[in-house]
């Protein structure tokens, strides 16, 4: 059945015309975190508002209600308003510019550590997105690039932007971003590129830590790979998830499997590094071990690398989008179609570290076009 449905969507592929489509592009410049949140949050009230429907869906399937994941999602505050000042001065700022409590920010902003727990009703655990990174060993042109397939469900891709934030402080920051949230993946003037994907341990706990979206905004504000890595090492998450970066000033990368237990670094091979959704560290951990028929996010990170490792040295841009467009295994595929999981292939990017833009599809990359966006 997998065959032909691989067969079926290769066809598809080389006969559709390609959809262009332009993410909304959200610009943000202060030095005051505030101010940075406010116009932020000003920019995408409607976005705000047609998410949270969809979340209030998503913890209905884990069996709490929305002012319970309001309750929860609060509790980080005061923990945030410790370790993190100028991050949660600017969440609140998203929060007064787009007319909504702060807790609303804040579920949109912890959802990734909430949703991967339940209460009292069984729901399937989402295996989300596969990462890549190359150095300039890996490429024809000797240039460094970072990147994913983020998968997530339907309604979150509908609501995707892209935001450029200037700091004033000499850092300026370009990614994708779901409504209200920090960020979820990106790159910034300092040659550094940031990627993440889900990892589901055994070892996960409800807890209070730095969420993954404050994380990954407090990682592309460093100037060097060496100080996000010094964050990296000293995180201690309550849940497992994949940090994938890659730097051109040092013309490496590196992934972090941050669990609970321990903070795992891997290093690229050939100059290629991938990732998807298991533990590869330690596998023991993994809460799906070994993988079954109906959690096949064991192979996307390795199929990635197959095909990237099969030109290293002579990798280019195009080829690159080709190895997104991958179907091997589908429906939950690199090119992820698994919808009856409420999940596919919501964008697929390119992140040119060195050149300073963004390639970015809106969706399956084997139906839309990858558009350019400017750092």
């Amino acid at each position: 059945m997998a065959d032909f449905v691989s067969r079926i969507m290769i066809e598809v592929e080389k006969n559709m015309e390609m959809k262009r489509k332009r993410l909304k592009e959200v610009y943000v410049k202060a030095a005051d975190p505030f101010e940075r949140g406010r116009q932020h949050g000003s920019q995408v009230k409607e976005e705000i508002a047609r998410v949270c429907a969809g979340y209030g869906k998503s913890f209905e399937k884990k069996g709490y209600t929305w002012e319970e994941a309001c309750s929860m999602a609060m509790e980080y505050v005061p923990f945030l308003e410790q370790e993190m000042p100028e991050l949660m001065a600017e969440a609140k700022g998203i929060a007064a510019g787009a007319e909504v409590d702060l807790a609303v920010v804040m579920v949109l902003n912890t959802r990734y550590e909430l949703l991967k727990f339940k209460k009292g009703v069984n729901a399937y655990e989402n295996a989300e997105c596969t990462c890549y990174a190359l150095t300039p060993e890996a490429t024809k042109e000797k240039e460094t690039i970072g990147g994913q397939n983020w998968d997530n469900a339907p309604f979150i891709g509908e609501n995707l932007y892209v935001i450029h934030i200037d700091e004033e402080n000499g850092t300026k920051i370009a990614g994708l971003c779901e409504p209200a949230q920090m960020l979820r993946n990106g790159m910034n003037n300092h040659g550094l590129s940031l990627n993440c994907s889900t990892l589901l341990s055994k070892k996960d706990v409800r807890g209070i830590a730095v969420p993954t979206n404050f994380m990954r905004r407090r990682l592309m504000q460093c100037r060097t790979l060496g100080e996000a890595e010094e964050i990296l090492r000293s995180f201690r998450p309550c849940v497992s998830l994949n940090y994938v970066l890659a730097s051109a000033k040092d013309q490496d990368c590196v992934v972090y499997e941050t669990t609970p237990v321990e903070n795992f670094v891997l290093k690229p091979s050939q100059g290629v590094l991938t990732q998807g959704n298991d533990i590869q560290a330690d596998p023991t951990l993994d809460r799906f071990v070994p993988a079954d028929r109906d959690h096949q996010h064991h192979f996307r990170g390795q199929r990635l690398g197959y095909l990237l490792r099969k030109c290293a040295g002579e990798i280019t841009p195009e080829y690159i989008q080709e190895c997104l467009r991958d179907h091997y295994g589908a429906p939950a595929s690199v090119c992820n179609h698994a919808g009856d999981q409420n999940l596919q292939t919501i964008a697929s990017m390119l992140y040119f570290v060195s050149r300073g833009y963004a390639l970015i599809a809106w969706g399956n990359p084997c139906e839309t076009a990858y558009e350019r966006y400017d750092l």
